[in-house]
């Protein structure tokens, strides 16, 4: 009997050290190499054989992703197709460990089956046999799969770590970008808010000062002829609206009323019954032909953004050779152009909703003595379908008679294409028929073409057309006919007839523009008739414009000039530009010249010489303007007829307001712009306020729609000057112009109303936030190393998820944004469960605390483990994976 106990005991001691030796080591064979024949087939290569990495891909219009992907030892590249259609907003739905969903449309159905080794497109098949690979819960399917089976090419870059995507149809999320980048354009032209973090609205003052405008010139001849004029401009902010006046002066004239120039401008687009209100000096598009300045009110109730209709028209017309001309809509610049060697110029201008003001401001090459302004009467007016909107004028002309002007009118907007409108006119300086009641109509029946009827009682009827008769060959017919005896609009024909027509044209390298116009004014005894031709073309630095005029009246002959003018710059900056005029009647060279200029930084320097035979006389032009950083300053000079002229001009603005007693100085004006001052500040508490204790912060960029940021070293202030009054901006903050990674703006985007003649001030917030990293690991046995590609989810007090994170390759992870507080880490239990694993421990509390350069949490480490089943398991003989787990455990059949 004690042998046989004996025995036994020697049998259980083998046993237990055969186990410990065989059992154990098999045990952990187990969890390092997957079941090739019945884990659901998937594991096709030894992963052992590739290399996890992070890349960057890069698509069309700049944009890029980040994403995980496997490369082969012989370069081959597998790709997290299931990322990647969810960054590209592809549909794919994970069903019973198959993806399904739809490419290119809703009809083309596709489907990732494991089980079956294939892909299926539509009525395609692709088969994946030996075309991916699994790890952890992650599939990677070969990128040349991807290409032949959905048109989505990757071309990976080894040295770069990047790719370049490309794809056989437009991408759902190029599509998306393209789409609501549209609709951003459309609803800015239509004069809709953009998006933003925050909204400033308008400040309102009773009074407050803002801005000065000043100007000098004075001109000197040997004649002892001199002339000297001052000119002073002030921009207030006056009972919550615009208030500017402007005095000039000139010591050859007498003081008249006409000098005193004053406006006061309220706007308020929110507002229903009445947007815009103005009193003083006023513009207004009458039928009557007022000749002095308006001193009254007007007031309307359309909103002064751009409401951008379908369609454009053009303006052509010519200034100063060289000049910078910009185009106005509603005080607001849309575009700018610089003329031709001959001063010629073009405009598209846009069709926009509403009462509507041109303007066009021109820039010479002296200085702003020789700024002009021209505002013009818009040629229709549309307004949106079912809206209608009025417009009211009245004050008394600065005629020295005292005359009175009213004028109301309508206009109606029928449906996008037809608007209708009506009112009534009165001006007391016509006699016996001062009331003048009118009617009009514009008609858009397509983008490309509108007709615009207007009658005036016993005044006028007026027709224009314009028409694209190519995307960019513009024609305009515009017909006048007055009746014989009316006074409302003197000094004219009884019928008018204008023709204007432009098309430009681009041939390699070379690229100009034609026109032609054609007037006729019929009198009552006889007809006078222009006719003038333009040519302009470019090439290289080569500038050509030729113009030739033919005037005739009636039955004598026709004169005919010619002009010709040559542009060519030299690499060095140097311009050339010789002219010619010649009389074709007389075949004789009627007057020719040529001018040299030099631009240097903010200096420019010109000399020109001019010979006329006709007159026969001399001229010769000495000019030069230097900006300073407060004033354009220039000094001229010419030579003509024995008579010596000199000629001296400054001017420039101040700016109150900008902080800091800081004065803000110009060369350009000041008056009735704005400005907005941020001050960007780390905001420890949180408040949204800066708070004792708090400090400014330095930015390195700003980014501003329609102006530039001037950002101070020195008080960490950013100015933006020079801003349209009433008009909403766009600032963007970026986190990258923070000197801390830790540092985050609470609001990226800001959207701003300039207040008038005044800087609006803002205090930017940014909060400093925590991080947390740590690692995780898989014990494997006695082996603990760390596992990439695990979820780790962090929730705040209030148990709510704030972000999720995947470990990497190496199994370390970190998350940068959490502001302070109370937060739990914890490791992901839907896909613990999946992987049929346990972490220890499945969650760590951590706290984040208030920390100037923000507050980091380290070692938050979490452990991995395979849960041990009672049942038995199978090994697959032909798995040799060695650096994976396996996917699924399974029951010995």
């Amino acid at each position: 009997m004690n042998i046989c106990i004996a025995l036994k005991v020697k049998i259980i001691d083998f046993i237990r050290g055969t186990l410990s030796k065989f059992i154990i080591p098999i045990t952990l064979l187990f969890f390092l190499y997957s079941p090739k024949s019945v884990a659901q087939n998937v594991e096709k290569i030894a992963v052992s054989d590739y290399d996890e990495l992070f890349i960057t891909i890069y698509m069309a219009n700049g944009f890029n992703f980040e994403t995980d992907v496997l490369i082969s030892d012989k370069n081959q590249l597998f790709l997290n197709v299931k990322d990647i259609f969810k960054k590209l907003k592809i549909k794919c739905i994970s069903q019973d460990g198959d993806f399904i969903g739809f490419i290119k449309n809703e009809n083309n159905l596709y489907k990732i089956d494991f089980k079956k080794d294939k892909i299926t497109v539509g009525a395609q098949s692709f088969n994946i046999s030996n075309g991916y690979v699994e790890i952890f819960g992650t599939t990677y399917i070969a990128a040349s799969i991807i290409s032949e089976a959905f048109g989505i090419n990757v071309l990976f870059n080894p040295r770069s770590l990047s790719a370049k995507l490309s794809s056989t149809f437009e991408l759902p999320f190029l599509k998306q970008l393209r789409i609501e980048e549209t609709r951003n354009n459309i609803s800015k032209l239509r004069g809709k808010p953009s998006i933003a973090d925050t909204i400033i609205q308008r400040d309102y003052h009773l009074f407050s000062f803002g801005s000065v405008d000043w100007a000098f010139n004075s001109v000197q001849t040997t004649n002892n002829t001199n002339t000297n004029s001052v000119s002073l401009g002030l921009g207030t902010e006056l009972l919550f609206g615009e208030a500017n006046i402007s005095l000039t002066y000139n010591d050859q004239y007498n003081f008249d009323s006409r000098q005193l120039q004053y406006n006061w401008r309220w706007i308020d687009n929110d507002k229903k019954l009445i947007t815009q209100a103005q009193i003083g000096t006023l513009f207004s598009q009458s039928i009557s032909q007022l000749n002095a300045p308006l001193v009254g009110v007007t007031f309307n109730n359309s909103p002064n953004t751009i409401r951008k209709a379908s369609g454009t028209f053009t303006i052509n017309d010519s200034t100063e050779p060289n000049w910078t001309v910009e185009l106005y809509i509603n005080d607001i610049l849309v575009d700018y152009t610089v003329a031709d060697a001959s001063g010629l110029y073009a405009f598209k201008v846009p069709i926009v909703y509403g009462y509507t003001t041109l303007k066009l401001k021109f820039y010479g090459l002296l200085g702003e003595e020789r700024t002009e302004e021209r505002t013009m009467n818009t040629p229709y007016t549309f307004v949106p379908a079912n809206t209608l909107e009025y417009n009211a004028t009245s004050g008394i002309l600065q005629d020295g008679q005292g005359s009175r002007f009213s004028q109301i009118g309508f206009n109606y907007g029928v449906n996008r294409f037809l608007t209708v409108g009506g009112g009534l006119e009165y001006l007391s300086s016509i006699p016996n028929t001062p009331y003048i009641p009118f009617a009009k109509m514009a008609i858009q029946p397509f983008s490309k073409m509108i007709l615009n009827f207007e009658y005036a009682h016993n005044v006028r009827f007026k027709s224009l057309l314009n028409f694209y008769v190519t995307e960019s060959a513009f024609l305009e017919i515009n017909y006048s006919k007055f009746k014989a005896d009316q006074l409302a609009v003197r000094f004219n024909a009884l019928e008018e007839l204008k023709i204007r027509f432009s098309m430009p044209f681009k041939a390699q390298l070379f690229s100009g523009f034609t026109k032609f116009n054609f007037n006729q004014f019929k009198y009552q005894s006889f007809i006078y008739n222009q006719f003038d031709f333009t040519f302009s073309g470019y090439y290289k630095q080569f500038n050509i414009n030729s113009s030739s005029f033919i005037n005739r009246v009636g039955s004598s002959p026709a004169q005919m000039n010619s002009i010709l003018n040559l542009s060519y710059r030299f690499n060095s900056g140097l311009v050339m530009r010789p002219s010619i005029n010649y009389n074709i009647n007389t075949n004789h060279v009627v007057r020719f010249g040529a001018e040299i200029e030099k631009r240097i930084s903010k200096m420019y320097f010109s000399v020109s010489y001019e010979r006329n035979l006709q007159f026969k006389n001399d001229n010769v032009f000495v000019n030069f303007k230097y900006d300073l950083p407060f004033s354009r300053v220039g000094l001229s000079s010419s030579f003509s007829n024995n008579n010596l002229m000199f000629s001296e001009n400054a001017q420039g603005s101040l700016a109150f307001g900008a902080g800091n007693n800081y004065i803000h100085t110009s060369n350009n004006s000041a008056v009735g712009k704005g400005g907005i001052l941020f001050y960007p500040f780390l905001d420890l508490n949180r408040n949204g306020k800066l708070d004792p204790g708090e400090k400014k912060v330095l930015l390195s960029s700003v980014n501003v729609s329609g102006g530039v940021a001037e950002i101070s070293g020195k008080d960490f202030t950013v100015r933006i000057f020079d801003l349209n009054a009433f008009v909403n901006y766009n600032i963007e903050f970026s986190n990258t112009s923070l000197d801390y990674i830790s540092w985050r703006f609470k609001r990226n985007t800001y959207q701003v109303l300039v207040d008038p003649n005044q800087y609006k001030r803002i205090f930017v917030p940014i909060i400093s936030v925590g991080e947390v990293n740590g690692m995780v690991y898989l014990l494997a046995g006695q082996e603990m190393k760390g596992q990439g590609r695990v979820t780790l989810a962090i929730y705040n007090k209030k148990k709510q998820k704030v972000a999720e994170v995947l470990s990497e390759s190496d199994g370390y992870y970190s998350y940068l944004g959490l502001e302070p507080g109370e937060y739990s880490v914890q490791v992901d239990s839907l896909q613990m469960k999946t992987l049929d694993y346990k972490a220890t421990p499945m969650a760590q509390p951590i706290i984040i605390r208030m920390s100037e350069e923000g507050d980091i949490v380290e070692g938050i480490d979490f452990v991995l483990q395979p849960i041990i089943s009672e049942k038995k398991l199978v090994l697959g003989k032909d798995s040799i994976q060695k650096n994976s787990v396996p996917l699924k455990k399974i029951e010995k059949n």
